[in-house]
């Protein structure tokens, strides 16, 4: 990832200027800035740095931030007092802002009039925010870009140290929603994982409400000609997962008003999350009466998505239809984006495909072999952009989150060509695979030389990993288009002898804003930072949480699009096979995986105690890490007993020095799989 760290140091949660204030202090130093060339411009980087401007402005990077906020309200300000600053030495031509499809040649924006203004560019460090409802809790999110460019005399500011307040307010749009014991159970672990401020979770939770028996936590949702070809997952969902029901489309419209058929699903979805206890969906159906398809535009008149978007069924905020044209998920329709349930789809109307996803699913979660498999990955990069960009520069962003002791192979594209073994590797045994190239419905591709399959329609019947199903990610354009006979997605998860248990693959296109990572790569960073970093096991829940950290680029148009768009094909429950404790038929015990808790105290001033708990003994390894994704303390390594227990941290570093102040995690992984947690160090 990066060698630096970005100093974060939260405050307080109150300040004078209002109780529901949240205040930090922000520092960089100058040798955290990276410089380097791109096509004859200069690009600036910096440790975790992301690209919040528009087409063609200045593509000066900035810290993404999430907030839990109190409930009711919305950011009404974030206002930034530098406290230092420093010029950088040299004069700049930075590189202008392109989106860039990746499946076309790319073509440099035209600098935008912000290239011959007189005026500081940005005008503000902080531009835009995002506010929106997240199961149950408040969410706000924006970037602080810590520059300020004269792009006429090329002069290059870095702010060093800011205090940064953010301002919330009472919203009356802001829907309010009251949780079960069980929903928030569910809900809670995920957002804790993504907010800088964990520690204001139980002042701003949402309210709590009974749980009511016999409701389901999770459902799949089709035609009642397929309620018996489902029935055994629903029973394996009832043993391991929560109370589960099949509920038909036919009862839903029946009962439920909208204007069509998936706005009545949304609705009853929307009933079962706010008035009982639902948690998971499962879609079941192909392309037709329970698909929304977005008709989100990047501008007016431009590039329609104008495909199939069940993120619709994700956010719950809202209608998706703010105009009442009944063209859903544009981008006046007031959508806030940030996930609710946790949904996913089985892709099809075949009866017999139906029963070989349902026998996948149960077989991954109760049958599936031990071996090495279950910690190898498999990381593939085209040439993006060449020759100046890779599929490889992602990957490798990926691979920073993978734990050492997993193998990864690496199979990378480069100016010489690309290896070709992709099919033998999955075949061997691999639980993940992320999947970078460009694509069409039938596949993913390299860029040159043959064979240019990666994972397509001409190769993956070669697959045979039937009992070592694997997980796929990509970024590729159109590879999971549900509106096409049988996509590559789909054909992953429909394959009855190996493929996937769970894909999620662009709809449309991918996009990308090189020399910097674009909104397509973000959301498979943060995909591994939940699944390998944080130790999110649920396909589901990582996919959301993945969704819901980019939302702070709240700027950049195209993270709607990528959001919209990226669907998550397999059962939202299923636990990814690194994250499983042996789950046996018939076990009416839901599957254990370690637990890590929030420290106590949080923030830590000097130090503060760890408590887990264990499904199973074990050699076991305790790792503190740093926003920079660096191990800056091992806490324990060896073994340790099944149960609960805790352990004490001292707030320093492996040589004995004071950790700074800062956002750290903690990482507890070992046989039985791997469970994590933030920190918050405040001297």
């Amino acid at each position: 990832m990066h060698r630096y760290m970005i100093l974060f140091t939260l405050l307080a949660l109150s300040t004078a200027a209002g109780a529901d204030d949240i205040s930090f202090r922000f520092s960089i130093e100058a040798d955290q800035v990276e410089l380097s060339s791109w096509m004859g411009w200069d690009v600036v980087s910096i440790p975790e740095g992301v690209v919040p401007f528009r087409e063609g402005e200045p593509s000066l990077q900035g810290v993404a931030y999430t907030f839990v906020i109190p409930q009711g309200t919305s950011i009404e300000d974030v206002s930034v007092e530098v406290l230092g600053s420093e010029a950088l030495p040299g004069s700049y031509r930075i590189a202008p802002v392109t989106y860039s499809i990746l499946s076309r040649p790319f073509e440099p924006a035209s600098p935008s009039p912000v290239y011959s203004s007189p005026e500081g560019f940005p005008d503000r460090p902080v531009s835009a925010w995002r506010s929106g409802g997240r199961s149950g809790f408040r969410l706000g999110g924006f970037v602080l870009v810590p520059f300020v460019y004269d792009p006429l005399s090329g002069d290059l500011r870095l702010i060093t140290a800011a205090d940064v307040t953010v301002r919330c307010s009472n919203d009356a749009s802001a829907e309010t929603v009251s949780l079960t014991g069980r929903q928030l159970a569910a809900f809670r672990p995920a957002v804790e994982q993504m907010v800088e401020n964990p520690e204001a979770l139980s002042a701003w939770s949402p309210a709590t409400r009974s749980d009511t028996d016999g409701d389901p936590v999770w459902v799949a949702i089709g035609d009642s000609g397929m309620a018996s070809v489902l029935e055994p997952l629903v029973a394996h969902r009832n043993l391991h997962t929560g109370e589960a029901e099949y509920v038909t489309v036919q009862y839903i419209t029946e009962n439920y008003t909208g204007y069509d058929t998936p706005e009545k699903i949304r609705n009853y979805l929307k009933d079962q999350f706010q008035n009982h206890s639902l948690v998971y969906a499962l879609i079941v159906g192909d392309y037709g009466e329970t698909t929304r398809i977005s008709s989100y535009a990047i501008n007016s008149g431009q590039t329609v998505l104008n495909n199939v978007a069940d993120h619709y069924y994700i956010d719950l905020d809202g209608t998706w239809d703010g105009d009442g044209d009944h063209k859903y998920g544009e981008a006046g329709d007031g959508i806030n984006y940030y996930s609710d349930l946790y949904v996913g789809r089985f892709c099809s109307d075949s009866e017999n495909f139906l029963e070989n996803m349902v026998e996948k699913t149960i077989s991954y979660e109760t049958t599936t072999p031990e071996g090495d498999w279950r910690t190898t990955a498999l990381l593939m990069g085209a040439g993006l952009w060449p020759p100046d960009y890779w599929g490889s520069f992602v990957c490798e962003d990926i691979a920073e989150y993978i734990p050492a002791y997993w193998t990864v192979e690496k199979l990378y594209e480069d100016e010489y060509g690309h290896p070709n073994n992709q099919i033998d590797i999955i075949n061997e045994g691999c639980s993940f695979g992320s999947v970078h190239g460009h694509g069409n419905w039938g596949g993913i591709y390299w860029y040159d030389y043959a064979p240019t399959e990666m994972v397509a329609t001409t190769n993956y019947a070669d697959m045979h990993n039937i009992d070592m199903l694997t997980v796929f990610h990509s970024i590729a354009c159109m590879a999971g288009e549900l509106t096409e006979g049988a996509c590559i997605a789909e054909r992953l998860m429909l394959s009855p002898f190996g493929g996937a248990i769970a894909v999620m693959f662009n709809s449309s296109y991918g996009w990308g804003t090189p020399p910097a990572r674009g909104p397509s790569e973000w959301l498979e960073i943060k995909f591994a930072e939940q699944l390998f970093g944080f130790g999110v096991t649920q396909i589901g829940v990582i996919q959301c949480n993945a969704k819901d950290e980019i939302q702070s680029l709240v700027t950049v148009p195209l993270i709607d699009w990528v959001t919209q768009e990226n669907n998550l094909l397999g059962d939202p429950a299923v636990i990814f096979i690194a994250g499983q404790t042996g789950i046996e038929e018939g076990d009416d015990q839901a599957p254990a995986a370690p637990i890590l808790y929030s420290p106590a105290p949080n923030p830590a001033r000097y130090g503060c105690s760890i408590a887990y708990d264990l499904p199973a003994s074990g050699e076991f390894s305790v790792t503190v890490f740093d926003m920079a994704g660096r191990a800056v303390r091992e806490l324990h390594s060896g073994m340790l007993p099944q149960g609960s227990g805790s352990l004490s941290f001292d707030g320093m570093d492996g040589s004995g020095a004071p950790l700074p102040s800062g956002v750290y995690s903690v990482v507890l992984a070992g046989p039985s799989g791997t469970g994590a947690t933030r920190m918050v160090i405040a001297r």
